[in-house]
């Protein structure tokens, strides 16, 4: 019937592969009709702000603005037309009611340019609060002034501003009550066009480029189902670089008090100091101004103007300020590949944002390197680890500066290698095997004490492997040591830092008598463990998958997370003929529960103790992201041998439904960072 080779090679790869092909197909056809259903965010109007003047530094508050306080503040304009003033308050959350009013004023003509009431219960704690008026045009070089007052509200149901301090004074003055401060507000001037991001010709052009790279990208994994280490990278790479950049700056978890974290170490500061101002370091002012030039951009839609202004800003490594980092904590050693981008952002660009993105960019490179080692060397059960190479939660912080990014590709790496040792083609366990071994476990048990419990994997070697029980004791007690001595050295080195309390969340917060109140009352403990894990376990199950991956503004599809968590419990339970050698030991399922279960118990105890208030009957403050490392146990300790997959065709499929997965989680986020 087929006479034509290439047309009968054709017919039977849609034959043999038809389920995978029209998978692909569909999500073509939902793709596209996503990217036109929300073609609004791109191509129509929208407000794009232009930075006019900005005063950014800031330590202290004005205190409490009540009625019988009048604050005026003057500044000079940079550009030619401005019509909006964005004002940081500070509500403390309370619930306000009442009114701040505002006067803008013409100081050469002294004309009153703009009245208005503030009313205090649309102010959000920390945000900037945009007061909008008619454009004023011709403006550079004049004189312009505003005035705060309370209107008669009386203490503890109103607001604060912040204010620089005396160093920090520009050209203008901050007025209080008629009293000259020398200083200033911290307050921005913005200057507002409407034009959309994209014209619809560029828009049609980028969507239509996407599809056909996705389609594109899913035949090419045609050639690579049979070796998921580089079917890996096919979906990864564009993936995780896409997040790289779209992603805005410091809305990735953490990645705030990482990004100081990352610089402190890429200028070999590896500790805290003490000094007068308490314990920290003295970091260049030029990052926390970048900082709060960029962080909030995603209130309405990613601000690319601003960001594309705040990669002006140099770094000036003389002006510093000093910096409590709650990371310091962190050892270096996590943070090797972000400090190495920011320094090579520092030696090349002296650009503060610019050393945030080649952190982002080297970080997210070494996670694809360590977790493409660990697909290659895995011996069993590479589906599963195919599926926690790409989880969501893993790929985005790859692609920020966290250090979680890090500990995850080197948990996979270590349970990899250990899988290795214990069932593939390994007779005897040699000092070459312990080393390794010790430099990828020091990268687990540096990150966070609660790990340590992984180093027990060791015990899934089996004696046959060791030339006696001597002899296995001996390297058991070689890798857990080697692993130990460098953590604990840390520690001490770190001691001063960690008995600093960590008070953002609660200040009553006080681990010694919560370690006290857990050893005297040990049952409510117990009761507590299990109430959390009940009342909250569901949510922290889907946020370790990915559902809130980022600063709790882009949540990802339910489809995914759900379409993750089935794959995982899948290719957790059913079992191809390769991974029947792990059915040897039967005790081997019960070292990964107590692993699991150790681990597990000191995350929720590490967090009791230095999270919450003493006594606390639920326990608050705990991540899905810090069960990742562990999470692939539990998939690993269910399998059931007695499932046989040998349809070898089966890898395919799941790297097709996975690459359609993140495409779609992908597109997602361009929308909500831009809607």
């Amino acid at each position: 019937m087929f006479k034509d080779g290439f047309t009968n090679k054709l017919y039977m790869e849609l034959k043999n592969y038809w389920l995978v092909w029209s998978i692909a197909f569909v999500v073509f056809l939902l793709f596209s009709l996503y990217i036109y259903e929300n073609r609004s965010t791109f191509i129509v109007p929208r407000e794009i702000e232009h930075t006019v003047m900005n005063q950014k530094k800031s330590e202290m508050t004005i205190g409490e603005i009540t009625g019988d306080m009048e604050i005026t503040q003057s500044f000079v304009a940079e550009q030619n037309q401005f019509m909006r003033i964005k004002i940081p308050f500070g509500t403390y959350n309370r619930q306000l009611q009442g009114n701040f009013g505002f006067e803008l004023i013409d100081v050469e003509s002294d004309e009153v340019i703009f009245t208005r009431d503030l009313p205090l219960n649309e102010l959000q704690d920390g945000l900037d609060h945009n007061i909008d008026f008619p454009v004023i045009r011709n403006a550079r070089g004049k004189e312009f002034e505003f005035t705060i007052t309370g209107q008669g509200l009386d203490p503890g149901k109103t607001a604060t501003i912040w204010r620089s301090s005396k160093d920090d004074y520009m050209q203008g003055k901050l007025i209080i009550n008629g009293r000259d401060m020398q200083s200033d507000l911290r307050f921005k001037v913005m200057d507002v066009e409407t034009k959309p991001l994209l014209s619809k010709q560029k828009f049609m052009m980028i969507g239509i480029s996407i599809l056909l790279f996705f389609l594109l990208s899913v035949v090419v994994l045609r050639i690579f189902k049979d070796k998921l280490h580089k079917a890996f990278l096919i979906t990864a790479i564009p993936i995780g670089l896409a997040m790289v950049l779209i992603i805005p700056p410091f809305d990735q978890l953490d990645e705030l008090e990482h990004y100081y974290r990352a610089f402190e170490v890429s200028e070999g500061k590896f500790i805290n100091q003490q000094t007068e101002q308490g314990l920290g370091n003295f970091i260049p002012a030029s990052l926390v101004e970048t900082v709060y030039d960029v962080r909030y951009i995603h209130q309405s839609g990613y601000k690319y103007s601003i960001v594309k202004e705040a990669f002006q800003n140099k770094l000036n490594p003389e002006d510093r300020q000093f910096l409590r980092n709650y990371a310091s904590s962190y050892p270096p050693l996590i943070y090797v590949p972000q400090a190495l981008g920011m320094m090579l952002g520092r030696l090349i660009f002296d650009s503060p944002l610019m050393m945030m993105f080649l952190g982002r960019l080297i970080n997210f490179v070494a996670y694809i390197a360590i977790v493409y080692a660990a697909l290659k060397v895995v011996p069993v059960k590479k589906n599963l680890f195919y599926l926690f190479a790409l989880l969501p939660m893993s790929i985005i912080h790859a692609a920020s500066l966290s250090a979680d990014g890090i500990t995850n590709a080197m948990a996979l790496l270590f349970v990899a290698y250990i899988l290795k040792l214990a069932y593939g083609k390994v007779d005897k366990i040699t000092k070459r095997h312990l080393i390794i071994l010790i430099g990828i476990g020091l990268f687990v048990t540096l990150s966070k004490i609660v790990y340590i419990p992984m180093l027990l994997l060791f015990l899934l070697i089996p004696l046959k492997k060791f030339t006696n029980k001597k002899d296995y004791l001996k390297k058991f007690l070689i890798v857990f040591v080697g692993c130990l001595i460098p953590f604990i050295i840390w520690n001490l080195m770190n001691l001063s830092n960690m008995s600093v309390p960590d008070l953002r969340g609660n200040p009553g917060v006080s681990p010694k008598e919560q370690v006290m109140f857990v050893l005297l009352h040990p049952i409510f403990y117990i009761k507590t463990l299990f109430v959390t894990l009940f009342s909250l376990g569901p949510s922290q199950l889907v946020a370790m998958i990915g559902k809130v991956a980022t600063n709790y503004q882009y949540p990802a599809p339910s489809i995914i997370i759900y379409t993750f968590l089935f794959m995982m419990l899948l290719f957790g339970l059913i079992n191809d003929e390769n991974d029947l050698k792990m059915q040897g030991r039967r005790m081997d399922r019960g070292i990964l529960v107590f692993i699991l279960l150790a681990v597990m118990l000191l995350i929720y105890t590490a967090l009791y103790v230095g999270y919450n208030t003493v006594g606390n009957p639920v326990i608050y403050g705990i991540q899905g992201r810090y069960f990742v490392p562990i999470a692939i146990l539990f998939f690993l300790s269910i399998s059931n041998y007695q499932i046989i997959n040998k349809n070898k065709d089966i890898n395919l499929l799941i790297q097709t439904i996975i690459h359609c997965c993140m495409y779609a989680l992908l597109f997602t986020y361009l929308v909500n960072i831009n809607g």
